[in-house]
């Protein structure tokens, strides 16, 4: 009989467990369809005309359709601060940054994020942004374990990533390719989501090419990029869409093998 009892008490907790688990971690947030219904905000457009490059580039036609993945990712996924205050900016800076690597993928979602979180600076490895950290030095994260589908960013290098100007540094768009990476299970610098089969074994190669030069001081591709694979491809991510006629004029392969998977030629909107 005591058996019995401790067996029910144990089905019973798995069962409150795994609800609470659905409902904090797992369940999708419920659409905003007041942001999707509503015409796009004047202020918005404001906003991206004056400091999304990209946007500021795209023919008109496009701008429309910018918009409206601007708008259904901020109806589906919500963006918080932890320890400061973040604004419309903010907000639509965190969803350029999601859509810019997809802009021609119109179907892809992020079915792996659910929430970002903007820090009032860099960070460590513990998400800890006071004194007590003496290696905050980490500027974007994706989350895992626990924290996954959370991404988190560091505000002021959000904003300065985002300031109408060119860059070869942009922590938004570098963590969302991780994010593009991760959505076929593995982050390997190879996001199967986008890419076509054909061009694995010849990406690789490129990489290793690239790798090489940056070892031997012959790039100016920043040589965060030779951790691995995974962080290659966020890293020359960030400056194919930030400063696109620099990394064809320096990089033309490099550059052609990421119009390959982003089906983008962002130096033709310059």
């Amino acid at each position: 009989m005591v058996q019995q009892i401790i067996f029910v008490f144990a089905v019973v907790f798995v069962v409150l467990t795994f609800y609470l688990v659905y409902r904090v971690v797992l369940r999708p947030k419920p659409v905003n369809e007041k942001i999707l219904n509503e015409p796009f905000p004047r202020n918005w457009r404001k906003i991206l005309q004056q400091r999304v490059l990209f946007y500021r580039n795209l023919p008109d036609e496009r701008k429309k359709d910018f918009e409206e993945r601007v708008k259904r990712f901020l109806a589906e996924k919500s963006v918080h601060g932890v320890d400061t205050v973040i604004n419309d900016t903010d907000k639509l800076l965190v969803a350029a940054s999601a859509i810019i690597p997809v802009f021609n993928f119109p179907y892809f979602r992020y079915p792996n994020v659910r929430e970002v979180l903007i820090y009032p600076g860099s960070f460590d490895e513990k998400f800890r942004t006071d004194n007590q950290s003496e290696q905050r030095n980490i500027l974007g994260m994706v989350g895992d374990g626990f924290m996954n589908g959370v991404v988190v960013l560091s505000k002021p290098d959000l904003e300065a990533a985002f300031d109408g100007m060119r860059h070869r540094k942009n922590v938004g768009i570098h963590e969302f390719v991780h994010l593009i990476d991760k959505a076929d299970g593995a982050v390997d610098g190879v996001p199967e989501v986008l890419f076509n089969h054909s061009y694995t074994l010849p990406w690789l190669k490129e990489i290793r090419r690239e790798m090489r030069k940056i070892r031997d001081g012959h790039s100016d591709i920043n040589p965060y990029a030779l951790t691995n694979d995974a962080e290659f491809l966020a890293v020359v991510s960030e400056y194919f869409f930030d400063n696109p006629e620099k990394l064809k004029h320096r990089h033309a392969e490099l550059y052609r093998y990421l119009t390959e998977i982003f089906q983008q030629k962002p130096d033709d909107y310059v």
